[in-house]
């Protein structure tokens, strides 16, 4: 018979249906949480490569003396053509103007292609994934090292370049035989290995 009371069946079963869909809440919140991380992560992908510098080999840092030897004949041979172009004052017989004037040139000849050849020939290009050396100008080569298979960096210092704070730098790769990228004359080139070295797995 029945009092007009609810029985106690009826009253415990949605309150337990109750809990464990709330503890099911609960313990689906951190997996949603993380799964959203997760795919937010994925959605952002992996770091783009960002160019850090471009170096190109120096001239007067690296040759101090061929530098102040073109630069004597240079001015030589503008003084000689000078007094031998002038009318009778200098006492030197005016056909060595020209001969002057063929000095002057060759100079400034000689140091163009001594910048050419040494400056815009070769650079170095560094990011934060390679190191890429570019030479040529109008045919133009390159070869990279990724900075994950970088095994050494050597560099190479006489006297006058550790004065004067040059060098040469090889980068040696884990996949060739031997050094793979050589390049002289660089300014500063423990400053260049410390930003490789920054990017490699050491």
């Amino acid at each position: 018979m029945s009092d007009g009371r609810p029985s106690q069946d009826r009253q415990t079963v949605p309150r337990g249906s109750d809990a464990e869909a709330a503890r099911s809440r609960r313990d689906d919140g951190p997996r949603s949480a993380g799964a959203a991380g997760a795919a937010g992560a994925g959605a952002a992908g992996p770091i783009p490569e960002q160019h850090l510098c471009t170096v190109r080999p120096a001239m007067f840092r690296a040759h101090p003396f061929r530098f102040m030897a073109l630069a004597v004949l240079f001015m030589l041979g503008v003084a000689l053509a000078i007094a031998a172009s002038l009318p009778g004052g200098s006492g030197l017989p005016g056909w060595l103007r020209w001969p002057g004037m063929l000095l002057g040139a060759g100079a400034i000849i000689a140091w163009l292609w001594w910048w050419t050849v040494s400056t815009l020939w070769v650079r170095l290009e560094i990011s934060t994934k390679r190191t890429i050396r570019w030479s040529g100008i109008v045919h133009r080569h390159s070869t990279e090292v990724m900075h994950d298979h970088v095994r050494s960096v050597d560099i190479r210092q006489g006297f006058i370049q550790r004065l004067f704070r040059t060098g040469t730098i090889g980068i040696d790769s884990a996949g060739q035989e031997g050094i793979e990228i050589i390049v002289d004359d660089i300014p500063d080139p423990y400053e260049i290995k410390k930003i490789i070295d920054r990017y490699r797995r050491l």
